[in-house]
């Protein structure tokens, strides 16, 4: 078959039957028909190829532009017709000045940096980036990887209900973002923390150029979302009493030994859930916490007082190795999941209700308080930093812990707890301490 011919349907067939002679060459065959056209026929495919000289000459160096090439199609979306009419528009946009080629790489070009300037894309790489972020509170260190896990969560949920996970990022407006927030609107809560994590995503991409604008500011400040009311409740130890006994009523053991070590350590739910026997030093009735699993990033420790300990010690014949769970899921060996269900059950059997595990801290500091206990003691044992007690100058130069009052405010809450759970006249056994 000569290198230059009439290419027609024929020539197509013949030579995609020989297309792996010799050792899987690629065959080209110019067109006669249409100068520049040729058919490139390879070990896979058969496609079109254009070659050409776009007109006029490099101004910087005088010489012609260099010798370009573009490709068509395959010979499944055109025939050899449509292929000699392509190639013809094509060279007739080169003489008019026109790159096809360069113009086509522009096109690609933009096309893939439209995709990675996607929604998604960009909150890949802010989810990369965060947890190496510097902490915004004025201290030293990074974020803490619960707050990037959570800033990321609300981002990509708002993304979601505005429907623009993969969309450009510069398609966001801020009527879509009140949308969202409308949507939201029965979630005060969940609303604030979504608008804040989305206000803060796109003062990254601002930063690091992907966005030159941030919708989340256009919004009138009718319109922008509000924090939610700060919770006041607490549960009296009466009420904790009431719970701890109903906590014999959970179908699976695990749970009502999780229920009532929240009930008596004034812990963070999602900390207790994630504790592991290595953290625990029985002996010295200590529950030491890194860093890395507390609010703030501060090491804590919390001192266990006789109740704890007897939960504590029940489960101990459970533990596997010392990196196991002390409270894990049933048969799963993860941290149970199911907390809020188990407080509905709880809340259905004793009939106290509109309360969170939360609460059961500011139940501590309430109870502690009223027996006496300083202020400063009780955010010290619930790791308060930024605090009234805590935060700003006097956080600064006052360094001490207060170990032993610790000790002792728990004692007195603890007491308290006993008294009410075993019906006791609790005023024999409050240990007054002075502020």
């Amino acid at each position: 078959m000569p290198a230059t011919t009439r290419i027609t349907r024929a020539t197509i067939e013949a030579a995609w039957k020989r297309r792996n002679e010799p050792h899987g060459q690629r065959i080209v065959i110019r067109d006669s028909v249409c100068p520049g056209l040729a058919l490139v026929v390879g070990a896979r495919s058969a496609s079109w190829l254009l070659t050409y000289k776009p007109r006029g000459s490099n101004p910087q160096t005088g010489r012609r532009w260099a010798t370009q090439s573009i490709t068509i199609g395959t010979v499944a979306s055109h025939s050899p017709e449509a292929a000699r009419d392509e190639a013809a528009r094509l060279k007739m946009t080169s003489r008019d000045g026109n790159d096809p080629a360069a113009e086509r790489r522009e096109r690609i070009r933009a096309a893939s940096d439209q995709r990675s300037r996607t929604a998604s894309a960009v909150l890949e790489r802010y989810a990369a980036a965060l947890p190496h972020r510097a902490s915004m509170r004025g201290t030293a260190g990074k974020i803490s990887c619960r707050y990037a896990t959570h800033e990321i969560r609300f981002v990509r949920q708002a993304l979601v209900l505005m429907n623009m996970l993969d969309r450009p990022l510069a398609e966001i407006e801020p009527a879509a973002i009140s949308r969202m927030l409308a949507a939201l609107a029965a979630h005060p809560g969940v609303a604030w923390h979504a608008g804040g994590a989305l206000h803060r995503f796109f003062d990254w991409t601002i930063d690091h150029g992907f966005a030159d604008r941030n919708p989340v500011l256009a919004l009138p400040r009718s319109k922008r979302p509000r924090p939610p009311k700060a919770r006041d409740s607490y549960l009296t130890p009466e009420q904790i009493a009431v719970l701890w006994h109903a906590a014999d009523g959970l179908s699976v053991p695990v749970w009502r030994d999780l229920v009532r070590f929240l009930l008596v350590v004034p812990a963070r739910a999602g900390v207790v859930q994630r504790l592991t026997w290595r953290d625990l030093d029985l002996e010295r009735a200590v529950w030491n916490q890194p860093g890395l699993v507390t609010k703030n990033g501060d090491p804590h420790r919390i001192h266990l007082p006789r109740l704890a300990l007897e939960i504590l010690q029940s489960r101990r014949n459970d533990a596997t190795h010392v990196d196991a769970l002390v409270f894990p899921s049933a048969g799963a060996g993860l941290p149970p999941t199911n907390r809020h269900r188990i407080r509905d059950r709880l809340a259905v059997a004793t009939g106290i209700t509109g309360w969170t595990w939360h609460d059961l801290r500011r139940s501590f500091a309430t109870a502690a308080a009223e027996a006496g206990v300083a202020e400063v003691v009780a955010d010290a044992v619930l790791n308060h930093r930024q605090s009234a007690t805590r935060g700003g100058v006097l956080g600064v130069y006052q360094r001490s812990q207060r170990w032993p009052e610790q000790v002792r405010a728990m004692v007195v809450w603890a007491e308290l707890l006993a008294d009410a759970i075993e019906g006791r006249t609790p005023d024999t056994h409050i240990v007054q301490l002075r502020a």
